[in-house]
């Protein structure tokens, strides 16, 4: 009881003095740099999304976006939604972060991008280098931040948003703000809903699952001294959604599984100056999760339903979750020698089942770190950081990174970085509870985190003034390797049916390349990405070793005196791998996976975009190639013939229309 007092005390008290506002400078902050620099004084491999490619590509939510991302792998849960792979790797080895904020605990996976509305989105950036110093756990792999619109950007009119999509599908959005010389206020509400036709969710899903998903949004911010501003915000998500089930034979009755998420979030925060060089930046953010997972036994003639009451087929999540972060740092551009000084601190609770098999359900994580940059050798920048967590259940593991550019020309330049990041485990993996499967866990008691040493290279070319005046081209190859260790599972007890315990895992290793390529003109923005990989990532499990690639582009064409766009974006991604082998006999199991996916967007403004109309075809290319072939291990077995299948029944048609007063 104690430590909890002293938890909470350490949290609220310093929010009753400093909150954070969101201001371009933030930028800062969220890329792990100290100010705002060019993209070629940046270590890390990132992409920018702005606001008008997000609204150009026809996007409601972050799963739209990644869906297309190049590096990005997505796989259907039918309870906990839409679930992201980086890179061919497993999933949570990156970090979502809602204005530098973690968007779910990192010690839970009931995170689904879906659910993440983007309408007072300014930007999303996607870093593709470890960022575990500056964020802690699960910054493996990279980071996506999502940037909300700032009083600095603009000043917020009323705006309404209606989105309609065939078959089947419904999103409309209303934004209302207001702000004067020391306030800024915004609400936003949206609502999306899907009635399930044709087994199309708008995602390339074949599941059979409607939604109605309704987002509220309310946020303050307030000038309390000339280079200070607090805010305080508030985000409600509540959604609900059917997994319809299929009729007994010769029988009308069927089981409908019903999910209910309910999700709150409060934050609060300051930014500003203490000095003229002395920054001050701080967060608080208190999240209450809530899932409802109840089982029904439906008679279709009637359409009466009864709930099912067997706790191995029902489930119920709540979680708590609070986290807080201040950073100090120094930006001066007459020291070579400038840093970032912090700590955050963060508390997750299952408040469902506080306590099980006598133990307490509950993680409190701290961390200190510090991060460096350093210019003081002539066309050279270091960036290196520490960083040393503490864990109340688990072994932690220091962190640490170095990065460095060396720029030989005005246009070239050479990028390194290595560094230490970890995973955190999760609720299921730290805990005596399984809730999915109604499973209590065998404790760990020397359960430690998973760590990764990463390695990337890159050749870095930048060039304005390419073709015409004002264009610019921006080229960067480079390779990446990762080692990870100490990692688990949870298998079943060999001894105990009804317990799962945990099996470390044997050593991963995962080595690519990737390209991105960008141009951009008054008329044209091109974007081409290209990622390959292998692993060894499941070598314990199956002997299994995978190899992914992916290709994409992103091509928008502008027409500014119509005021009309174009926007082409499609993706192509194979995944090849063996699930077992044989010293012997070589691959026993084989499979070829090739995806590939586009949508084409016009968009048509008129009285200087106070309306705006848009439409276009998503899955206009939506298509599934899969060929594999089984050797048995007592004969040369046979080979099934290559097939092709489309992910959904057909494409997706949409048309929007933007009102802004």
């Amino acid at each position: 009881m104690f430590s909890r007092f002293i938890l909470c005390l350490l949290i609220f008290f310093p929010a009753l003095l400093f909150a954070q506002s969101k201001t371009p400078d933030n930028v800062m902050f969220e890329t792990g740099q100290f100010k705002k620099v060019k993209q070629t004084d940046l270590a890390d491999v990132t992409r920018i999304i702005t606001e008008s490619e997000i609204r150009l590509r026809g996007a409601n939510n972050l799963k739209d976006i990644l869906i297309l991302e190049t590096g990005g792998v997505f796989k259907y849960d039918a309870q906990k939604g839409w679930q992201f792979y980086w890179h061919g790797s497993n999933k949570g080895n990156i970090l979502i972060l809602m204005d530098g904020l973690p968007f779910r605990s990192v010690q839970f996976d009931e995170m689904d991008f879906q659910q993440i509305p983007l309408d007072n989105i300014s930007r999303i950036e996607i870093t593709e280098t470890p960022q575990g110093v500056a964020y802690g756990n699960s910054a493996i792999m990279g980071v996506i931040n999502i940037i909300s619109k700032t009083t600095q950007q603009k000043v917020y009119k009323p705006s309404l948003r209606f989105h309609v999509y065939a078959p089947g599908g419904i999103y409309s959005n209303l934004n209302l703000g207001r702000r004067t010389t020391e306030n800024y206020f915004r609400f936003s509400s949206s609502v999306d809903a899907f009635a399930g036709n044709q087994g199309n969710d708008s995602g390339r899903v074949l599941q059979w699952l409607p939604y109605t998903r309704i987002n509220n949004q309310v946020f303050f911010s307030h000038k309390i001294l000339q280079y200070m501003d607090v805010f305080v915000g508030f985000n409600n998500l509540y959604e609900i959604k059917t997994q319809l089930g299929y009729p007994y034979p010769q029988s009308i009755k069927a089981n409908d599984r019903v999910l209910k998420t309910n999700n709150n979030s409060l934050y609060a925060g300051i930014k500003g100056k203490l000095t003229q060089n002395i920054n001050l930046q701080g967060d608080i953010q208190l999240m209450d999760y809530r899932r409802n997972n109840t089982l029904f036994l439906k008679d279709i003639s009637t359409a009466e339903q009864i709930a099912i009451n067997d706790s191995a087929l029902n489930d119920t999540i709540h979680y708590r979750f609070i986290y807080s972060r201040w950073v100090l740092s120094q930006n001066d551009n007459n020291r070579f020698l400038n840093y970032q000084a912090g700590f955050d601190l963060s508390n997750t609770d299952d408040r469902y089942k506080q306590t099980v098999n006598s133990v307490h359900q509950s993680n409190t994580t701290s961390a200190l770190f510090l991060n460096f940059r350093y210019t003081g050798i002539k066309s050279i920048i270091i960036n290196g950081g520490f960083r040393l967590p503490y864990s109340s259940k688990y072994k932690t593991k220091p962190l640490w990174d170095v990065k460095m550019i060396y720029k030989f020309t005005k246009e070239w330049g050479l990028k390194f970085m290595a560094a230490r990041s970890t995973k955190a485990p999760n609720f299921d993996q730290l805990f005596a509870t399984y809730l999915t499967n109604g499973y209590s866990i065998k404790r760990n008691l020397n359960l430690t985190d998973e760590s990764a040493m990463s390695y990337h290279y890159s050749l870095f070319f930048n060039k304005h003034n390419v073709i015409k005046k004002g264009d610019k081209l921006e080229f960067e190859p480079g390779f990446f390797n990762y080692f990870f260790k100490g990692g688990i599972e949870l298998i079943a007890d060999k001894n105990s049916p009804g317990r799962l315990v945990h099996k470390n895992l044997s050593e991963k290793k995962t080595i690519g390349t990737r390209i991105n390529i960008a141009y951009q003109s008054h008329n044209l923005d091109l974007n081409l990405r290209g990622t390959l990989t292998g692993n060894n990532y499941f070598a314990n499990l199956f002997d299994q070793q995978l190899f992914f690639n992916e290709v994409y582009s992103n091509f928008i064409l502008k027409i500014p005196h119509y005021n009309f766009n174009i926007c082409f974006v499609n993706k192509l991604t194979s995944q090849r791998g063996y699930m077992s082998l044989d010293a012997m006999k070589g691959p026993q199991t084989f499979f070829n996976q090739r995806f590939y996916l586009a949508d084409a967007i016009i968009e048509k403004s008129f009285s200087k975009k106070t309306i705006t109309l848009r439409g276009g075809i998503k899955n206009i290319a939506n298509v599934k190639n899969i060929g594999s072939f089984f050797l048995s291990t007592n004969s040369s077995g046979g080979q099934q013939q290559p097939f092709t299948t489309p992910l959904i029944s057909g494409r997706n048609y949409f048309i929007e229309l933007n009102i802004n007063l």
